[in-house]
């Protein structure tokens, strides 16, 4: 497939807002049309046997046994790809999605960095407690014990509580 250049990750997580918001079936019609403008071609099968669809667009590839399970799960391959949620969404049903989002690159369902892993993890810690501030533990002294390494953290948080 001739894929037009892969998007930026700020234009990839635009199109991934775009199709947040689309129903199964609309989002397999908005994908079939992304494919088609970037110049790939989109193969349809109505033979109503089992085949594997595959989805090819900017860089990501997924198949699976229908056209709207491999759209939903290049969804999410896309999203990990721009780099994960920025914030919890408002609306309930984007909440599920972002959760069902962090939850299948958390158990390795969709592939994503330690980074995007981590903002994953992060996206959920803040759905689950809105308050709730993550703590970048301080950095590793050679040579340091556990016990110096516990106090260090606990006064990096109490230095956050205090801020906040």
């Amino acid at each position: 497939m001739m894929d037009a250049a892969a998007p930026t990750p700020s234009a990839l997580a635009a199109l991934c807002d775009d199709l947040d918001a689309l129903a199964p079936q609309a989002l397999v019609e908005r994908l079939r049309a992304e494919v088609l403008r970037s110049g790939g071609s989109w193969q349809t099968d109505d033979s109503g046997l089992p085949a594997l669809r595959i989805i090819a667009l900017h860089g990501i590839t997924i198949s699976d046994m229908s056209y709207v399970s491999a759209a939903l799960r290049w969804r999410f391959a896309a999203r990990a790809a721009a780099g994960g949620y920025v914030a919890p969404a408002a609306e309930p049903q984007r909440r599920t999605l972002q959760r069902a989002w962090a939850l299948s690159v958390l158990q390795h369902l969709t592939p994503a960095t330690d980074s995007v892993r981590a903002s994953a993890q992060a996206l959920l810690d803040r759905m689950i407690h809105p308050g709730l501030q993550t703590i970048a533990p301080p950095a590793a002294v050679p040579g340091q014990t556990i016990a110096e390494a516990a106090a260090a953290l606990n006064a990096v948080a109490a230095e956050t509580e205090e801020a906040a």
